[in-house]
């Protein structure tokens, strides 16, 4: 499986539409959040990815939305509608109990976008 895999978004369009949250996990029956290395808390926000306009004037395609798992607590001026930029973002493969695989976003933090 793929891990840690640098991505670049240069031609995309990052929208937030939820609000980052504390990321959470359960573990023997009691919600425990998920740390960072530096044992602080990491978060996770839905963002709307979309391709720009092209310069001939063709459509973009549709975008599709996803969750990130920030390592860095967002400011409070990430919320929802804001375009954002994400820094160092990577992306990983696992594998799923039916045989396939998921996927999942990482990035080290995140800003308002320009």
């Amino acid at each position: 499986m793929l891990r840690n895999v640098p991505m670049v978004l240069e031609g995309y369009k990052l929208r937030v539409v939820e609000d980052p949250v504390i990321k959470t996990y359960t573990k023997d029956g009691k919600t425990e959040y998920a740390l960072n290395d530096n044992d602080q808390p990491m978060y996770v926000v839905a963002l709307y990815f979309k391709a720009k306009p092209r310069e001939d004037g063709r459509p973009a395609g549709k975008g599709t939305e996803m969750k990130v798992t920030l390592e860095t607590q967002p400011s409070e001026e990430i919320t929802d509608g804001a375009l954002v930029e994400l820094h160092n973002p990577r992306f990983s493969q696992f594998p799923m109990d039916n045989g396939g695989a998921g996927l999942t976003i990482r990035a080290s933090g995140i800003k308002l976008a320009g």
